[in-house]
């Protein structure tokens, strides 16, 4: 029997020595609430990364195969582009580098795929135009400038130009349009091409190659 003011372990005062402290069920409930809150947290982080990652962020370091481009103006417009890399699952990706190779003397033959729609000098130190790269550029959808005779990409036979004697360059532009010749292939020099009144051969520039073309 307990003395005044004793009421047995669990009746209020502190329990007396030996016995184990009284459990506290509120604490460890607050615990699971809080292990409960830090599971959707880790979920919703982990869906916010996934975004990230699902390639609509614009690539960085060096310029490769398979990055996608968007830029101002007409796609698949050579003259006075400016390309900007961006993520193939973004809305502004418009065109994919399906190459990069050595730079070319300008209007020379390039290493380039046949439909290729546009290229553009890339400096890998990032900055454009520099010439010491360039990047085969293919559009995503159409219209594809770089197949035969649509009056972009890289000459190649069946493509057409025009009089290379009213430009400083080699021009290429739609078969369906007034044009001066029409691409044969490419020659070793001027004198590996087809001779006659019909065709002609258009030399590059510091260079023994030579575009052979029939006229009209």
């Amino acid at each position: 029997m307990g003395g005044p003011g004793y009421n047995g372990p669990g009746y209020g005062g502190p329990p007396p020595y030996g016995y184990p402290p009284a459990p506290q069920p509120q604490r460890r409930k607050q615990n699971r609430m809080i292990i409960g809150i830090a599971v959707p947290v880790i979920v919703v982080l982990f869906i916010v990364a996934s975004a990230l990652s699902n390639g609509k962020s614009a690539p960085t370091g060096e310029w490769k195969a398979g990055q996608c481009v968007s830029s101002e103006g007409r796609i698949g417009d050579q003259a006075g582009k400016a390309f900007h890399r961006t993520g193939c699952g973004s809305s502004d990706a418009k065109a994919k580098v399906t190459k990069m190779t050595a730079s070319v003397l300008i209007g020379g033959p390039t290493d380039c795929p046949d439909d290729t729609d546009a290229m553009v000098s890339v400096d890998q130190a990032h900055s454009i135009n520099v010439g010491k790269e360039v990047a085969c550029i293919r559009n995503l959808s159409a219209p594809h400038p770089g197949d035969v005779g649509q009056g972009g990409g890289v000459f190649r036979a069946g493509d057409c130009i025009l009089d290379p004697q009213q430009s400083s360059h080699l021009q290429e532009t739609a078969c369906a349009s007034p044009h001066w010749g029409t691409v044969l292939r490419w020659a070793a020099d001027a004198a590996s091409c087809p001779q006659g009144e019909s065709y002609d051969a258009v030399p590059l520039f510091a260079s023994k190659q030579a575009l052979c073309v029939r006229r009209g």
